[in-house]
């Protein structure tokens, strides 16, 4: 390793990933390599694949080599089957910044309550459910208290479906209590088969040398000149670490986990302990467009916030913030929702009186405490009818609502089937976790 001022302390964070320990109380490893991890824990039997309803296959995975080859290790490192990394093909086929119409987010497709219970961080800056190893390690825990839970591998990606209390219920009333022989919602029947169809397209990918390794960098530090300085593609940083929302990693006490290129692991780390965490330094023959180009920014941008003024060699160049939509917002404008500024005296309270909802609901559709404060500019995701003022109003609005209140009997899907609507769409209205209902609970209802 070179010498870059990093301390023992630091450098120790770059080890073998086969020598990787995973600790209790630190739920971040410095890097893995994609090949590596603990021993194999388990494999998981396939179920009826020729049952799936959908095809999967090792010419249309939609996902690298290298991608199925970090999920597999971050896996094994928890101590969970590294089969388990074909799911993620089921729930979002591998895209990072997935975003269901029922909230559902990132590959393992965590809602905002799920995600906030397992203690995922959802702020501004960053949001862990579009992180491949947090969201990956989160749902590997889940998955294997499922297991713990239903002792059987079916069961659990059943549950990981449908929840942990309609698994429980269905059990309760089954007199085997088998996977294929208890009686659950139709997409949950189709899951496991799905899964297994995706799993077994999976085992038969070709293999290859990783791709992508993990390393662990400091707070506060700009993925923009990470990628200039480590000579990575500056899309591809961005694209791999899309939980970082605005291409910085969070400051304060804690370090951070970044994905980058296995080729350029070592360099990157070195760097990111080394360099200046906010400002580009400039050096001889750098010009607005290298600059540029090595960072990803638009060099118009560049200009206006040095007022044109190229640095010389070895002083600081001042990067804009990052103009890339987060992935919340981008997701949830097309799904439905709509951008409100806020403006001087605003609360939470008055702004979702604007649409009829509660403090609550804005704080939960923009992943922000109930007493968060905001501030006049501040961008805020809002659904219902737009006041004026509001940004984009491409929403999809029901014509009518009704409150259902459940009765002994009822079930998600015989509610979705009387009402026209789907289930994903009752969960969304009252966000809910599972399709899990108790008798006299009151259901927000809006037919389309």
């Amino acid at each position: 390793m070179q010498n870059t001022g990093i301390t023992s302390e630091q450098s120790s964070a770059v080890v073998s990933a086969s020598t990787v320990e995973m600790y209790p109380e630190q739920s971040v490893f410095p890097i893995v390599h994609g090949t590596s991890g603990r021993i194999e824990a388990a494999v998981i039997p396939l179920h009826a694949p020729h049952l799936s309803d959908l095809v999967y296959t090792p010419e249309d995975c939609p996902a690298g080599d290298g991608t199925i080859r970090l999920l597999e290790a971050l896996l094994r490192s928890q101590g969970a089957p590294s089969d388990l990394a074909a799911l993620p093909w089921v729930e979002s086929s591998y895209y990072v910044g997935d975003y269901s119409r029922v909230g559902a987010a990132g590959p393992w497709q965590f809602m905002s309550g799920t995600a906030r219970h397992f203690q995922m961080n959802m702020t501004d800056e960053i949001d862990e459910r579009y992180s491949w190893t947090a969201s990956t390690r989160t749902a590997s825990n889940y998955l294997l208290y499922l297991k713990n839970l239903f002792d059987d591998w079916h069961l659990a990606l059943a549950a990981y479906n449908c929840g942990e209390g309609a698994m429980q219920r269905a059990l309760s009333n089954a007199t085997r209590k088998e996977y294929g022989l208890i009686e659950l919602p139709g997409e949950t029947d189709a899951f496991v088969p799905r899964y297994s169809a995706a799993l077994q397209a999976v085992r038969q990918l070709e293999r290859e040398e990783p791709e992508l390794s993990v390393i662990l960098v400091p707070p506060g530090l700009d993925l923009r000149i990470l990628a200039a300085e480590s000579n990575i593609d500056p899309e591809m940083l961005a694209e791999s670490n899309r939980g970082f929302l605005k291409e910085v990693t969070p400051v304060g006490q804690r370090n951070w986990e970044v994905v980058v290129p296995t080729s350029r692991a070592s360099l990157a780390f070195q760097v990111a302990w080394s360099i200046r965490r906010d400002r580009y330094v400039v050096k001889s023959g750098d010009s607005w467009t290298s600059v540029g180009s090595a960072t990803g920014i638009p060099v118009s941008d560049l200009m206006e916030v040095n007022n044109s003024s190229m640095p010389l060699p070895g002083n600081y160049m001042l990067l804009p913030e990052s103009g890339r939509v987060p992935v919340n917002s981008n997701a949830a404008v097309s799904a439905g929702f709509f951008q409100y500024t806020v403006r001087s005296g605003d609360s939470l309270g008055g702004i979702g009186a604007l649409v009829g909802v509660s403090s609550r609901e804005v704080a939960l559709w923009n992943d922000l405490s109930a007493s968060a404060v905001i501030y006049p500019g501040q961008k805020l995701l809002l659904r219902g009818t737009p006041p004026e003022g509001s940004g984009s109003v491409a929403i999809v609005r029901a014509s009518s609502q009704v409150t259902h209140v459940v009765q002994a009997g009822d079930s998600m899907w015989a509610l979705a089937e009387e009402y026209g609507i789907s289930v994903e769409q009752i969960m969304e209205l009252n966000d809910k976790d599972s399709a899990a209902l108790s008798i006299g609970e009151n259901l927000i209802i809006k037919p389309e």
